[in-house]
């Protein structure tokens, strides 16, 4: 079984195709109502031009919300958990998670979220576990509680250190890789996930913020010369502040933010998203990394940081 912690686009996007596809899954909400509908409704996965791509009847899978954790899991040991949450949500997981936490069966995470410091913060709170840093440029944007839109294929990038090669890792290969690439997903193992992991927070603190305060789609970015000018002052000041960590990055990621543009060219942002709900969005995770990152290294970042501090300023209630 999988276990996938947080049924927002991700969530549902990866838990449906997953069970349609065979795979035994168990998918955690944040409230009772979304557990409620799913387990009603089940998923629906829409392509982009709104066909149904993926339907999976509520009885095909398992859902619950994850305040009943301990109580579902008090006597087993979880195996796998695709953490979906975003990084606001990852403190709350592992509040609800570790009190039954299984210790002498190691549990193997992979950790989806955007920004970094996350993959720190959950080792420090759960040593135990086996980690898995990973990325993804899947395009998808919930329609509902039970309902997502694939709004573009992408690649799953998963950690994959050259030493991690216990049977804990073997296994992985056997079950979690092989079942994702039946579920249609186009996956592969990096030993160099550090560097897509910066890569990708570059590309989201180039297009989110913008995005969120324009209330644009990603591909208007590319239809004005100020806004692409904005771009690549995001894009050179998170630059240097790699270059003063001694970061490597490479000259082709500009094209590559370029690129996902024009991909997702019909696609809100996540950030332009959650400020439109009115939510806590992952601005701090994101801009607000790089800003003290560049503090740490003795250089600024002035439109990360301007950005950051306007975004927090609109949103007008806590989750």
């Amino acid at each position: 079984m999988i276990d996938i912690i947080g049924a927002g686009s991700l969530g549902l996007l990866f838990a449906g195709r997953l069970a349609s596809s065979g795979t035994e899954v168990r998918l955690w909400t944040r409230t009772l109502e979304q557990a409620r509908m799913i387990a009603c409704e089940g998923i629906t996965v829409f392509d982009k031009k709104g066909r149904t791509a993926v339907h999976v009847p509520g009885d095909r899978l398992q859902v619950a919300p994850l305040a009943d954790w301990q109580r579902l899991n008090s006597h087993t040991a979880v195996q796998w958990i695709l953490l979906m949450t975003k990084q606001g949500g990852v403190d709350e997981v592992l509040k609800q998670i570790l009190p039954v936490a299984k210790t002498e069966r190691a549990t193997g995470i992979v950790c989806l979220q955007n920004g970094i410091g996350h993959i720190e913060r959950i080792r420090r709170a759960w040593p135990e576990a086996v980690l898995y840093p990973a990325v993804t440029t899947e395009g998808a944007k919930r329609q509902g509680a039970a309902s997502v839109v694939h709004a573009g294929a992408g690649i799953t990038e998963i950690g994959w250190p050259e030493e991690q090669e216990k049977a804990q890792d073997r296994n992985f290969k056997q079950y979690v890789l092989n079942r994702l690439l039946a579920a249609g997903f186009d996956v592969c193992l990096s030993k160099e996930i550090e560097n897509g992991m910066y890569r990708k927070l570059l590309i989201n603190a180039v297009i989110n913020p913008l995005t969120a305060i324009w209330r644009i789609r990603n591909g208007e970015l590319l239809s004005d010369p100020v806004r692409l000018h904005m771009m690549r002052k995001l894009y050179d000041e998170g630059i240097q502040v790699y270059e003063a960590h001694g970061i490597h990055w490479e000259s082709g990621w500009w094209d590559q933010i370029m690129n996902v543009c024009q991909a997702t060219a019909e696609n809100h942002s996540s950030m332009l998203a959650d400020v439109l709900a009115q939510s806590m969005t992952e601005v701090a995770s994101i801009n607000g990394q790089l800003v003290q990152m560049a503090e740490l290294a003795g250089v600024t970042a002035p439109t990360h940081e301007v950005l950051w501090q306007l975004i927090e300023g609109m949103r007008l209630k806590e989750e």
